[in-house]
């Protein structure tokens, strides 16, 4: 394992050692099957991109968001820092007779890849806050801009800081980290916890203020934007996890967002509030 100082650009040490673990990519179907969250995202962003070509997945882990999209005649590629996952996911894609292009790749660092080449791309189920530090977040959304064609898509799905107001010892935590907010500490959204085997994962949770910033500073147009609530069954076709009325933001564990590279007008659209 490298030292701290000789790990990729906004990779931690905990995410080093989450992704070289062969049991745990060997695992993920069955740790996430039946995710409500997952199933969530499937269906509204299969409902975004309803229209075949050319799509990348930032983070594809062990390739669920592959096999689906490729079964729907999408021509797909796949980056994850995980060798262990793509091995799984080439697995999956090979038992269903399906293709993807697969690619080790830090999502800091993706120049391999030519501009202007997907029509769209995904970044989900929190997979940017798995990104250490404001550096790399910013970097992993300039490469997703830098590989949409023009008018290209990005489905992107971040953790909300909110939800530590309904955790246990949460709201120590949360008012210590809106003080940091309010200082521009460079660590504030920044959490640690044990995480299937792995001890203190790191994983920044968003202000939406701070994720609408970011995409807009990275030439992104905010189209449209779900906050979605936490599954309270596991009763997965029902589910209907948007969050609505007046503390919508508030309630939501996150926010799924669907962005498009932005003109040079710099215009952006957004609901606010």
């Amino acid at each position: 394992m490298p030292a701290d100082w000789r790990l990729p650009p906004g990779v931690s040490r905990s995410l080093w050692e989450f992704a070289a673990d062969a049991k745990l990519a060997r695992d993920e179907a069955d740790h996430l099957a039946h995710s409500p969250l997952l199933e969530f995202d499937r269906r509204v962003v299969n409902q975004w991109f309803d229209q075949p070509g050319d799509l990348i997945d930032l983070g594809c882990g062990t390739g669920r968001s592959l096999v689906d999209f490729s079964q729907r005649s999408f021509n797909c590629t796949g980056v994850d820092l995980s060798q262990p996952s793509l091995v799984v996911a080439g697995q999956l894609l090979a038992e269903r007779g399906l293709h993807a292009t697969l690619i080790r790749g830090n999502l800091c660092e993706l120049d391999c890849l030519p501009p202007d080449s997907f029509d769209y791309a995904l970044l989900l189920f929190g997979t940017l806050g798995m990104v250490e530090g404001i550096a790399g977040r910013t970097a992993v959304l300039q490469q997703a801009n830098r590989l949409l064609k023009p008018g290209g898509r990005l489905a992107l799905h971040v953790h909300s800081l909110w939800p530590h107001l309904f955790l246990r010892g949460g709201r120590g935590w949360l008012v210590a980290d809106l003080w940091k907010r309010l200082r521009n500490t460079a660590d504030a959204g920044d959490t640690h916890r044990d995480y299937r085997g792995i001890p203190q994962i790191y994983h920044h949770v968003f202000s939406r203020r701070e994720i609408h910033r970011l995409l807009r500073l990275t030439g992104f147009k905010i189209l449209r934007e779900v906050p979605v609530g936490a599954a309270t069954t596991n009763n997965v076709p029902a589910l209907n996890l948007e969050q609505t009325g007046w503390f919508k933001n508030l309630r939501a564990t996150g926010w799924l967002i669907e962005a498009a590279r932005r003109p040079h007008d710099g215009s952006d659209v957004v609901d606010g509030g």
